[in-house]
């Protein structure tokens, strides 16, 4: 396993496998309705003899609580801890560096450290992702069953989380004997499923996912995270030595943007989609606004806010995009639930994936 024990020392914990997402729907995510108690039974599959998809959902870090400004140094210190917890480095050095790269990327004025609110900064619920995919028609016609891990989505409770999430895989197989099995992991959690998989596949190597799907995955930071990283003597290669893929997997798939600092391009995946990829480059001209016309000044700082802000394309492989940038009259939309990631979620067909390690 190139995996290294590093993550594991830091992966979150995972807990109670059961959410009846057909009692879900998206417009409930801010009443907090979600249940949580078993592995919900095993149906029986109405077609494709029992080829349904389990589709097992990972969550991300609870932003409401660890910060989500235009580059947090909470978060940036935690994601540092989780990846290298045997470092020692300067912490002021670190908040130096967020510093200077807010002052340099958001072009903040002189004492200046919050330049507006994500636009979902606030909480999101634990089911936010089995909600999105309970919307799904393929969920609808009983064609999947959802099994949420849940954990606390604080990176700190990560201790117990691999042999928690281990066994609950475990679990989940026994159950869903035969049915391919689908994993969904979005922000932290696609962490804590890499590691998790790959020590799977050395206690139970009978045990086999057909598909990961990961999301604004920090396993390989983006290039302004590993910018700041260098002012402590980390650098890319430090993450890559520690991504494979696991044996057990058939294809993954990775999302990412490179407006969220905390996602790249993962090389271990079979495949990558950055979802910002077709995005016009607006950035030169709210930048040239905000140098050379006193009078949008500010709406172009707003807007320049609005396109860098890593919290809004953080959220967006679930929620979306969208931003209105006033000051060059654009308007921004980029759908990326429903055409990237709910076909690999939700879609199934009867036939059985190879199983080939990406070397």
């Amino acid at each position: 396993m190139k995996k290294s024990f590093l993550f594991s020392a830091a992966v979150l914990a995972f807990l109670g496998l059961n959410l009846r997402a057909q009692d879900i729907s998206f417009d409930s995510l801010y009443n907090g309705t979600a249940g949580i108690n078993a592995i919900p039974a095993a149906a029986p599959a109405p077609s494709l003899a029992g080829r349904e998809p389990v589709v097992i959902t990972v969550s991300g870090l609870d932003f409401g609580e660890i910060g989500c400004g235009p580059f947090d140094v909470d978060h940036l210190r935690k994601l540092f801890n989780f990846f290298f917890p045997k470092k020692d480095y300067n912490d002021i050095d670190l908040v130096n560096a967020v510093v200077s790269f807010n002052k340099d990327r958001f072009l903040l004025e002189n004492g200046e450290d919050n330049a507006g609110p994500d636009q979902h900064a606030a909480r999101l619920p634990d089911n936010y992702l089995e909600a999105k995919i309970a919307e799904t028609p393929e969920y609808a016609q009983n064609k999947i069953t959802l099994v949420p891990f849940i954990w606390s989505r604080d990176p700190e409770d990560s201790a117990k989380a691999a042999q928690e999430f281990e066994q609950k895989l475990i679990e989940v197989h026994e159950t869903y004997k035969n049915r391919p099995i689908h994993i969904l992991a979005h922000s932290w959690g696609t962490v804590l499923i890499h590691e998790t998989l790959h020590r799977v596949s050395l206690s139970h190597p009978e045990i086999k996912i057909e598909r990961l799907i990961t999301a604004g995955s920090p396993l390989v930071p983006g290039n302004a995270v590993v910018r700041l990283f260098r002012a402590i003597e980390i650098n890319h290669a430090h993450f890559l030595k520690d991504v494979s893929k696991p044996a057990n997997i058939g294809t993954w798939k990775n999302i990412w943007a490179s407006r969220d600092p905390y996602s790249n391009a993962i090389p271990a995946a079979d495949s990558n989609a950055q979802i910002d990829s077709d995005v016009e480059n607006v950035e030169p001209a709210l930048i040239d606004l905000i140098l050379h016309n006193k009078a949008l000044k500010k709406l172009a700082e707003h807007d320049l806010i609005k396109i860098r802000n890593f919290g809004d394309w953080h959220f967006s492989y679930i929620l979306d995009y969208k931003a209105s940038l006033e000051s060059i009259h654009k308007d921004i939309f980029v759908p990326v639930f429903e055409p990237l990631i709910a076909p690999q979620v939700v879609e199934f067909a009867d036939t059985q994936k190879t199983f080939s390690p990406k070397p």
